[in-house]
């Protein structure tokens, strides 16, 4: 187990591409839905029958990118049906490459709302997964989800200084390293949200 090493300064966004699918049934259970692919995504945004988007980094249907070290501040979040993690974006005024990094994620976000079609006035249909604190007092954090499937983690992690380490050995303000990928766009009560996920953590 170790981290790709795939930096974000060296994945070239032209190679980020997208492909729209609909629901052929809507009325149907989630676990039943069956999709099919449109060519034509001018509307997508308010399609009726809006399926998801898939999100391609060349013939890959996903984009990883391994990131700076980043402290967790709160550790694993059981957030009842999911897990989730925070990577604060640390001393982001004053280190460079974790400035570049957030803006990167920016960009990201800013591609995929391009592709939905959405203006400065809809805008909020949008969920980043950039969250900053009401009063601007802290540097903000990146939202990362833990797959979890069949009552277990998807997810790698390691560490050089406990090789028995799991999970729940993350505790707050942890230093880690993550692999995190997104796949798909999804709509969840007219908004659209692409969550990044966790692929492996190294625990510095």
């Amino acid at each position: 187990i170790r981290l790709e090493d795939k930096f974000h300064e060296d994945i070239d966004l032209s190679k980020l591409h997208y492909e729209y699918y609909t629901c052929e049934d809507m009325s149907v259970e989630d676990k039943h839905k069956t999709y099919k692919c449109c060519k034509d995504n001018t509307c997508c945004k308010d399609d009726l029958c809006f399926g998801y988007i898939q999100v391609y980094y060349g013939k890959l249907p996903r984009l990883v990118v391994t990131t700076p070290i980043m402290k967790c501040p709160f550790g694993i979040q059981n957030q009842g049906s999911s897990y989730n993690l925070a990577l604060q974006f640390t001393d982001l005024k004053e280190d460079s490459y974790m400035n570049s990094f957030y803006e990167w994620m920016q960009m990201i976000e800013f591609s995929h709302m391009k592709y939905l079609g959405l203006s400065d006035s809809d805008v909020n249909s949008y969920i980043t997964q950039i969250k900053h604190d009401k009063k601007g007092k802290y540097d903000p954090n990146l939202s990362i989800k833990i797959p979890f499937q069949y009552n277990k983690f998807v997810t790698d992690i390691y560490s050089d200084n406990n090789p028995a380490i799991n999970l729940f050995y993350v505790q707050r303000f942890s230093n880690i390293q993550c692999d995190i990928y997104i796949d798909k766009i999804w709509k969840y009560n007219q908004q659209f949200v692409c969550k990044w996920k966790v692929k492996c953590i190294y625990v510095v």
